[in-house]
């Protein structure tokens, strides 16, 4: 099993700078790719360039494409390190992430050869679990009572039904949803490329989405 993490930094090399510090001690863990996203701090790539070893490759893009277009640089670096790979896992720099928590991942897509991504549950700082860790795929009606604050209130039923319930987390540990958020997933290496990565013609938001229509077809 071999396995590789994208990272994509936007201005944010400090949390950056923790988050590979921590998780390049995993065992379980074999490449990890920094994708610095053309930031506009001065000092940036000084600072992540300093990280680089066997472990821990650090590349920049030519400008900033956005959350798709910076991942999917990360994933073609990989591509040309002509490595197979089996499993991606696609991270945000500020979370904090415990090696049993990937080690889980891994083990749920090994032992399901029908999982094709997985996903922890999110906690906030306080210890306590943040909704949008998983959602169902979105309908006209759902986006629209999901579009502001005051359209959730508004159409409140509506809104949760998009949403899976705290009791259904509560009641499985192992839950089958839809789609999962972009802050941190693992995929197959070999699903995922056939999906052509995410789709860069977004800049931002709505990626999960977008992936988890290509995985269902």
């Amino acid at each position: 099993m071999k396995t590789a993490v994208i990272i994509l930094n936007y201005n944010s090399e400090n949390d950056t700078i923790r988050y590979v510090n921590e998780i390049e001690q995993y065992n379980c863990i074999n490449t990890i790719v920094v994708v610095d996203n053309f930031s506009t701090n001065k000092d940036t790539m000084e600072k992540l360039l300093l990280l680089k070893n066997e472990k821990v490759h650090v590349i920049q893009t030519t400008k900033n494409g956005g959350y798709s277009y910076g991942n999917n640089q990360g994933l073609k670096y990989l591509d040309s390190l002509n490595e197979k790979y089996d499993y991606i896992v696609i991270s945000n720099p500020d979370v904090e992430v415990k090696e049993n928590v990937f080690e889980s991942c891994f083990k749920e897509l090994e032992e399901n050869e029908k999982t094709a991504v997985c996903t922890p549950r999110m906690y906030d700082f306080k210890d306590n679990p943040i909704r949008r860790s998983s959602w169902k795929i979105r309908t006209p009606k759902i986006d629209m009572a999901n579009s502001t604050r005051l359209t959730q209130i508004l159409l409140y039923k509506l809104f949760k039904n998009g949403e899976y319930p705290a009791e259904e987390f509560e009641r499985n540990s192992r839950l089958k949803v839809e789609a999962v958020t972009g802050a941190f997933f693992v995929i197959r290496y070999d699903v995922f490329k056939k999906c052509n990565f995410f789709d860069e013609n977004v800049f931002l938001f709505y990626e999960e989405d977008i992936l988890a229509k290509q995985l269902q077809k």
